[in-house]
């Protein structure tokens, strides 16, 4: 079967997403520009995404991967919030930012724990007969 292929994007993209309670997905694509120079060994072959609280630029989280992954999942910070997602990647022996993502509220857990205990009054009339 030959290998599907698709166009690269003309412009470089990093999206930052709510998945669930605990996780974001992010999914970054690179222009076909950007893919030649990692091709090109000009970028060493893993990057770095940097999560960061939006309201105060403050570091969230870290996370390693292939340039050619495409996407990743990173845990919600325990702080929660908005967060933005920053890639990066190793030229040289040192970091150079090339993507920030667009800001994503951390999914909400189910509630507090007296919000999660509820139920409703038939369920109360099964379990007390």
């Amino acid at each position: 079967m030959p290998e599907l292929s698709r166009p690269l994007p003309h412009e470089d993209r990093l999206v930052l997403l709510p998945k669930n309670p605990g996780q974001y997905f992010i999914f970054w694509q690179f222009s076909e520009g950007r893919a030649d120079s990692f091709h090109a060994a000009s970028f060493a072959p893993e990057i770095e995404l940097r999560l960061y609280y939006a309201d105060d630029r403050s570091p969230a989280a870290v996370h390693k991967a292939q340039w050619q992954a495409g996407s990743a999942y990173l845990p919600v910070p325990e702080r929660g919030g908005n967060c933005e997602a920053v890639l990066y990647a190793l030229r040289g022996g040192a970091w150079e930012k090339l993507l920030e993502s667009n800001q994503a509220a951390a999914p909400a857990a189910a509630g507090l724990a007296e919000e999660r205990a509820y139920a409703s009054l038939e369920f109360h009339k099964k379990v007390l007969s």
